[in-house]
């Protein structure tokens, strides 16, 4: 349906007749954002990433921060098929986020008030997005808007390709959009498996997201990832229901 109504807006836009070469060039942004695959968006979400990366303060290899990641995520490069990427932003925000391309980003900040269970648990949750392909989804969702926000400026003549500004705004709207509750529930459910698969301590996985309730509405990871307490009290009951089996 989205498809559909992307298509008639440009056949509309064609007819018009308005400024015919900056309309055609709209129409193709537009067209190009509802029909964009996978493959395609995986390769924004590298080249999104990546400015990311240069504007953010990342902790070198000798960097504790670094060092200790490096260390919980040794056998998780590769894992459950996807190929991973890890990186510590040094800040004091609380935040771990994952993009569509398998990269998995993690603050310092997080990283001060986790155990490495708990740490484990917020990687297995984020693995879980992009395993579950809700990073994709919010590189899709944010792409489209971007587009049509271009084919709104080439009313008035103008028009750019994805400069690096366009993909630093890119980055924060993906960053900043909340996933869904059942997205975050099957997340939690996916770190819940992982921390099982490896024999890590599930009740990190509670312990974790009883940290996060604690500190209220505040946080970039919260502002991403709402709900914390009621995702404790499910993981709990996933623990109590492994105990009875």
């Amino acid at each position: 349906m989205r498809k559909k109504s992307i298509l008639i807006f440009v056949v509309l836009f064609v007819l018009a007749g308005c400024k015919v070469g900056s309309m055609a060039d709209a129409g193709a942004d537009l067209f190009t954002a509802a029909t964009i695959s996978n493959e395609e968006l995986i390769q924004v979400s590298q080249e999104m990433r990546a400015q990311g990366d240069a504007e953010a303060k990342v902790a070198p290899a000798g960097n504790k921060y670094a060092k200790r990641l490096d260390r919980l995520i040794k056998k998780h490069r590769n894992e459950d098929g996807l190929s991973l990427n890890y990186k510590v932003y040094l800040t004091q925000d609380i935040n771990a986020n994952a993009t569509a391309d398998g990269s998995i980003r993690v603050y310092s900040g997080i990283m001060d008030m986790m155990t490495d269970q708990e740490l484990l648990f917020i990687l297995g949750h984020e693995i879980g997005h992009v395993k579950d392909g809700d990073s994709l989804d919010k590189i899709r969702t944010a792409y489209t808007a971007s587009a049509a926000r271009k084919g709104a400026s080439a009313l008035g003549g103008a028009a750019g390709a994805l400069s690096d500004s366009v993909l630093g705004d890119l980055l924060e709207t993906v960053l900043n959009a909340q996933f869904s509750q059942s997205q975050e529930s099957d997340a939690d459910a996916y770190g819940y498996a992982f921390m099982k698969k490896y024999g890590y301590d599930t009740k990190a996985a509670v312990s974790a997201l009883k940290k996060l309730e604690s500190l209220g509405a505040s946080g970039g990871f919260l502002s991403s990832h709402p709900n914390s307490g009621e995702r404790a009290k499910a993981v709990e009951a996933m623990i109590q229901a492994d105990a009875k089996k």
